[in-house]
């Protein structure tokens, strides 16, 4: 953790230092706003899906499910003269379209080469996080690395990899971005800092401002302490006492401008753009649980034709109880009575698009899409626990350290091939192919059964 500090701290420096070389870039956020009005936006995805095979012995069983997801609504404008604001509403799938403040930030534009962003912002991390709207992106479902737990992706089981973090990572703090003056080979085109209240746990114990029915902090829940890689607290207050950093370097290599014709896009390509990423902290209240993300991602495209790849390595503590030789946990549970480790998850995938009709009789594009995405865990074992009255409703699975934990290294390997149709700068249709080869050890004694998914999405933006 200390090199990435440093790391911070030097990219922090240098970023004040002003040096004033690379080529003007466009930040989308900034110039979208304009200071003269206001501009309001709105996109949401409406799908249907089928799950097989028919009794994987995980996955939910809804076949011909029909649902709305990633809806998002938001405006923007200057509040005075040289400080426009952004805010956005999400409404979650799994919250019964109950609106959630998603962003809320205010840019302070005091030079044109230098953008200071306070507020609840998109935190820079990688390529797929900065596209989370389903008109940015090209298939129905988002890479592993980028999966969410509130739409098509997710495919999550006992010792299976998980996603770093899901798409669409917003945070509270504060973020500096610097925008060279001139092209230069060896300086970014942006580079950005930001400090934030960083990931949480995965469980929401309470740990922001007190309310009168909950005075007292909450003990670790029975299962354990992990991080909360898909957002699913969305709180405005910070859950400890620590806050993450991280970085985030883009650059354009080539020396031609080419316009993206179709989603994936904000504003223009320079043949190829390479970016890196890190950010790192500490998400639980007790101070022992830590977290580092480190990626690389490239993209480059020649007119309808495009090739993304980026790969992600994260380093996460985590906590979970002990059972015995007949797989029982004792109770109750403290976090003195929880064993912590550390689990490896990596990897990376890489996007081919591809024009099939220019000119379709209906519509203005269709374009293919081909995806291969691997990732793997590199952790403890770990077992389900054979205690019949656990969690609220007396039958919560507990993830437990067996009697002799081993480390492991299971993965996932995913295969997409998806369809885009461009009806219209206001609606696109998505078709989708996915199969999530699962290799993971059994679950008592029960395989966990490779998935396949057909989907269709109507994605509507204004």
């Amino acid at each position: 953790m200390s090199n990435i500090k440093r790391l911070l701290v030097v990219g922090s420096w240098w970023l004040m230092s002003g040096i004033a070389f690379g080529q003007e870039a466009v930040d989308p956020l900034r110039h979208s706003f304009g200071l003269t009005q206001f501009h309001m936006g709105g996109t949401l995805a409406l799908n249907w899906r089928n799950l097989g095979p028919r009794q994987p012995g995980f996955e939910q069983q809804i076949q011909n499910e029909v649902f709305i997801s990633d809806a998002f609504f938001g405006f923007g404008g200057p509040v005075i003269d040289g400080i426009p604001f952004f805010l956005e509403f999400q409404m979650p799938t799994g919250s019964q379209g109950t609106l959630s403040l998603y962003r809320f930030a205010f840019n302070f534009l005091k030079e044109k080469h230098l953008n200071l962003e306070m507020g609840k912002f998109l935190v820079p991390f990688g390529h797929y996080n900065e596209i989370y709207r389903p008109n940015d992106f090209l298939a129905v479902t988002r890479p592993l690395l980028y999966a969410s737990p509130d739409s098509l992706d997710l495919v999550v089981r006992l010792n299976s990899p998980r996603p770093p973090l899901s798409s669409g990572y917003t945070d509270i703090g504060a973020r500096i971005s610097y925008y060279p003056y001139y092209s230069h080979p060896l300086m970014p085109t942006e580079a950005a800092v930001y400090v934030v209240n960083g990931l949480g746990e995965a469980s929401n114990r309470q740990r922001t401002f007190p309310s009168p029915s909950s005075l007292l902090v909450p003990p670790p829940p029975v299962e354990g302490v992990s991080i909360d890689f898909g957002h699913q607290n969305n709180n405005l207050a910070d859950n400890n006492n620590n806050k993450s950093g991280g970085m985030r370097l883009c650059f354009a290599l080539g020396d031609f401008r080419l316009p993206w014709t179709m989603p994936e896009s904000q504003g223009e390509i320079k043949g190829l753009n390479v970016g890196f990423s890190v950010m790192e902290g500490r998400y639980d209240l007790e101070q022992g649980q830590d977290y580092v993300v480190a990626g690389v991602d490239a993209r480059f495209q020649y007119r309808d034709f495009s090739v993304n790849a980026e790969y992600i390595y994260s380093d996460t503590d985590f906590k979970s109880p002990q059972a015995d030789t007949s797989t029982v946990v004792s109770s109750p549970l403290d976090t003195s009575s929880m064993r912590s480790s550390n689990e490896i998850n990596r990897g990376f995938y890489i996007q081919v698009a591809f024009p099939i009709f220019s000119r379709p009789p209906l519509g203005k594009k269709l374009i293919g899409v081909l995806v291969y995405n691997y990732m793997e865990r590199r952790g403890p074992k770990l077992i389900f626990s054979s205690n019949a009255k656990f969690g609220p409703t007396g039958n919560l699975s507990v993830a437990a350290f067996p009697s002799e934990a081993l480390r492991i290294t299971t993965h996932i390997n995913k295969y997409t091939l998806a369809l885009n149709h461009k009806l219209s700068d206001n609606f696109h249709l998505k078709g989708e192919y996915s199969y999530w080869d699962i290799s993971v050890p059994p679950v008592s004694n029960v395989s966990q059964t490779s998935i396949y998914q057909t989907a269709f999405s109507v994605v509507f933006s204004f």
